[in-house]
C-alpha cells in the first residue's frame, strides 16, 4: 500500500493535480485519496486502472517504485561514464520528471548542470545552465535545509556567476567554510583569510603542546611561538605563559636552576617588547590575531607579577632582582 501511495502522490504533484481533483476523477472521497497517499489504506482493484489511465501510466507503475527505482540507478552508472553531457544531462531531466520528490537525482542534475556550464564555449547556454543549476541547489536547500553537499556545490554556482557576497554569506554557513573562502576570496582578502588560518593552526597547537604539558611539548610550544611573536607584543604573552608552565614543571621536578632559567626568559621577553601597538606603518604582521590584541610591557610585568606569587616560585622574585 506505502509504495502506491507514494507512486500516487508523484503522480499527483508531477501532473499539477489537487487530491479534490484527483478524488472527483475517480469518484471517490478525497479522505480516501488521502489515506491511499499516507500508506493508511490503498486503493481496491478495481481503481488500479482508472488511475493507471488518469496519470498515462501502466498499472505495473503503480505498483513497485522501488525496483522501478533500481532500474532507474543501474542506468544512471552506465550513463555517468558517458562523455556526452547532453546525454546525461537528459536523463537526469527524464529522472526528475520520474521521481520529482527524489532528493538524490535532483542534487545531480544540478551538479550536472554546473559542470556542463563549466565546459560550455557559448556563453548564452553557459549562463543558462548556470541559472537552472542555481535554480535547483536554491530549492534543494529549502527542502533539505540539513543537506551540506547542496550548500557546499551552491557556494560555487553563486561564485561562478559572480555573486560574490551571496557566495560568502553562504559559505560561512558551511563546515567547510575556510576551504570554500579559498576559492572565493582574491587579491587582499585571500591574503587575510590565509593568515587566519595560519595563525589558528599555530594557535590550535600551541594549545595542544600546552595541554600535553610534557619538556619535549613545552619546548616546542615555546619554539613555535618565538617564531612568531613579533616585538611590539603580539603572541609574547603566551610564549610568557609557555616559559611559565616550563618552570612550574621545573619546580615540580625540583630543578629550581632550571625553573628560574625560564623565570629569565621571561623577563628577556618583557625588556624587549615594545609598546603595544607600535608597528611601523604600512607593515603588515605575518600573522595576526584580533581577539588576542598585542600586551603592552606593563601587561606582561604585571602577569608576571602575578605568576612569581605562586607558592612554586617562592622566592624567585629576589633571586635576580
Amino acid at each position: 500500500m506505502k509504495h502506491i501511495g507514494n507512486r500516487l502522490r508523484e503522480l499527483r504533484l508531477k501532473n499539477d493535480m489537487s487530491q479534490e481533483y484527483v478524488a472527483k476523477m475517480l469518484g471517490v472521497s478525497v479522505q480516501a485519496v488521502s489515506k491511499w497517499e499516507n500508506g493508511k489504506t490503498g486503493p481496491d482493484i478495481t481503481n488500479l486502472i482508472p488511475i493507471s489511465s488518469l496519470f498515462h501510466v501502466p498499472v505495473d507503475d503503480l505498483l513497485d517504485k522501488e525496483n522501478r527505482y533500481r532500474i532507474w540507478e543501474n542506468d544512471w552508472h552506465d550513463v555517468v561514464t558517458s562523455d556526452d553531457s547532453e546525454k546525461r544531462l537528459a536523463f537526469l531531466k527524464d529522472a526528475v520528471a520520474a521521481f520529482p520528490g527524489d532528493y538524490t537525482f535532483r542534487y545531480r542534475l544540478a551538479c550536472e548542470e554546473f559542470f556542463a556550464a563549466g565546459k560550455e564555449a557559448d556563453e548564452g547556454k553557459r549562463g543558462a545552465l548556470l541559472l537552472m543549476s542555481d535554480d535547483h541547489f536554491s530549492s534543494l536547500r529549502k527542502e533539505y535545509p540539513e543537506s551540506a553537499l547542496a550548500v557546499d556545490m551552491h557556494v560555487k554556482v553563486l561564485s561562478t556567476l559572480g555573486r560574490k557576497e551571496e557566495a560568502i554569506e553562504l559559505a560561512k554557513t558551511s563546515q567547510n567554510r575556510d576551504r570554500l573562502l579559498m576559492l572565493i576570496l582574491d587579491g587582499e582578502e585571500l591574503a587575510a583569510h590565509k593568515r587566519k588560518l595560519v595563525t589558528t593552526s599555530l594557535l590550535n597547537l600551541f594549545g595542544d603542546l600546552m595541554r600535553e604539558g610534557s619538556h619535549k611539548a613545552l619546548t616546542m610550544a615555546e619554539t613555535v611561538m618565538s617564531a612568531v611573536a613579533t616585538e611590539d607584543g603580539q603572541f609574547l604573552s603566551l610564549l610568557l605563559d609557555a616559559h611559565v608552565q616550563h618552570a612550574r614543571l621545573y619546580c615540580e621536578e625540583g630543578d629550581r636552576c632550571a625553573a628560574l632559567a625560564h623565570v629569565e626568559a621571561c623577563r628577556a621577553l618583557i625588556r624587549s617588547a615594545g609598546d603595544a601597538g607600535s608597528e611601523k606603518a604600512g607593515e603588515e604582521p605575518l600573522l595576526y590575531c584580533p581577539m588576542m590584541p598585542p600586551a603592552s610591557k606593563a601587561d606582561m610585568e604585571e602577569r608576571l607579577r602575578q605568576y612569581l606569587r605562586e607558592e612554586c616560585f617562592a622566592g624567585f622574585a629576589e633571586d635576580r632582582g
